[in-house]
């Protein structure tokens, strides 16, 4: 007799666990959540998604969880609690495409409400480049050519002598219309370089206003004689002016090697039809890329 009492009790007790337990699930369930309507998707920002939502008036749940699949870090879980309206997602690529990110609401109590799935696409995430100097290339004034030396003063070598003092001054005694030219031979062939150079020292404001840098494997009077390609522009917006300016350039990089550079002078700040400056030098450079939208997943 005892032995059946104890049986049903045990049953009892059984049956108010099971219906507790149901009871508390249905409880743990968030019903008032955020509507898929109210989603906007940000995917503009460089290697991240930005979801945003409406906060639903008196919302039940503790937090809302977001998950998708990583191509190459897998299953990935981000959570937000039930007081932000939005969530961010970095450390993707474009190139990942549209990936799914399912939205579930989860209750101060563990129970989860799933809601909705979204695609999204992660913002374009650019290459990275550093330029970096490899030395300074040696230069003597057999290296140096002109097209437009002034025979009374400042001649072409003075530009690589050391000496600030000193200078090198294009025509003014018989003045001609621009361009003019600064022919350097590198003595080796390189894919980029960086220009470094200082103007006279007095006011007469005789520094370069424009100038293209073009680059060459052939020698002649004009860049288009020995076959030279463009570099790069220099406008006013970065060529200074002033009393003995110094200017050093960015790299400059071409995609083929060259040993000839070439400044070509187009206007001066002076308004003159000459340039002159004190110093020149040229540094090697070397650029690397990288570029994760278009490297292979690891």
């Amino acid at each position: 007799m005892k032995k059946k009492t104890f049986i049903k009790l045990l049953m009892a007790i059984a049956l108010v666990c099971s219906v507790t337990s149901c009871s508390d699930d249905d409880q743990t369930l968030p019903k008032v959540n955020i509507e898929e309507s109210s989603v906007t998707i940000d995917s503009k920002q460089p290697g991240k998604v930005v979801f945003h939502w409406t906060i639903p008036e008196n919302p039940d749940y503790y937090y809302i969880k977001v998950t998708y699949d990583d191509p190459v870090k897998g299953h990935r879980v981000l959570n937000a609690s039930s007081h932000a309206d939005s969530l961010m997602i970095d450390g993707l690529y474009a190139k990942y495409g549209d990936l799914e990110y399912s939205f579930t609401a989860v209750s101060r109590n563990g129970g989860e409400k799933p809601l909705f799935t979204k695609k999204a696409k992660a913002g374009y995430v650019p290459a990275v480049i550093q330029d970096f100097p490899i030395g300074t290339i040696n230069l003597s004034a057999s290296q140096l050519w002109t097209d437009n030396q002034e025979t009374s003063e400042g001649p072409i070598a003075n530009l690589v002598d050391g000496n600030n003092a000193t200078y090198f001054h294009m025509s003014w005694s018989a003045p001609s219309p621009w361009p003019h030219y600064i022919r350097v031979d590198l003595g080796k062939k390189v894919k980029g370089v960086s220009i470094w150079y200082k103007g006279r020292n007095n006011a007469n404001n005789d520094n370069p206003k424009q100038m293209t840098i073009l680059a060459s494997n052939e020698i002649g009077d004009t860049p288009e004689e020995a076959k030279a390609w463009e570099i790069v522009k220099l406008t006013s917006t970065v060529l200074p002016k002033g009393t003995a300016p110094e200017y050093t350039s960015p790299g400059l990089f071409s995609e083929n090697e060259f040993q000839y550079l070439w400044l070509r002078v187009e206007a001066s700040w002076s308004n003159n039809n000459w340039i002159a400056l004190a110093e020149l030098s040229i540094k090697e450079m070397s650029r690397s890329t990288y570029d994760p939208e278009n490297t292979p997943n690891k």
